[in-house]
């Protein structure tokens, strides 16, 4: 990986150390009669991607889900894997910020849907710039398993993207 990937992967685990810290303070800071209130915490997610645009990608990743209510999730992920372009393989990653809107957000039905779109970055080696993308995704949840909630993520963001995502979303919410 070079410099400016790392540089990237660093800010976006600053970032998501920050937004965690910024949630529990103002959650802390709440006044008794809004503590009754329903709360999810920032849970894990892990995931796998294959992008088809420029190239093709295959990448692994993980990142942090963040809550910003009682139907919107905000999800900053980072993710490194290969891109195959021209007939050669280079390291590629990326790093992203992308807010849904879950459809389901107490886990009413077996599946649930969530619709979301947000920004990405993304790096693959020798190439000149680095320039943020939009990104547009629809997710399909199922029923939890264990301790974790299966996801498939489908979108456009780089190119055509198809994800599996594992989020470890508490049992009473997504």
């Amino acid at each position: 990986m070079t410099a400016r990937l790392w540089r990237a992967t660093v800010t976006l685990i600053v970032a998501s150390v920050a937004s965690i810290a910024i949630v529990r303070t103002s959650n802390a800071q709440r006044p008794a009669v809004a503590s009754q209130s329903f709360h999810i915490p920032p849970y894990a997610e892990l995931r796998v991607d294959a992008i088809a645009g420029r190239g093709n990608t295959a990448q692994a990743g993980g990142g942090v889900v963040i809550p910003l209510g009682l139907y919107v999730r905000l999800g900053l992920d980072g993710a490194a894997g290969a891109t195959w372009r021209d007939g050669s393989s280079r390291a590629s990653g990326r790093v992203e910020a992308i807010t849904r809107f879950t459809l389901d957000p107490f886990r009413e039905s077996p599946v649930a849907l969530s619709l979301g779109g947000g920004v990405m970055l993304p790096y693959v080696d020798g190439d000149a710039h680095l320039r943020p993308l939009l990104a547009a995704v629809v997710d399909l949840e199922g029923r939890r398993r264990r301790r974790f909630t299966p996801a498939l993520q489908v979108g456009v963001g780089g190119g055509v993207r198809v994800g599996l995502v594992l989020r470890a979303s508490p049992r009473n919410a997504r």
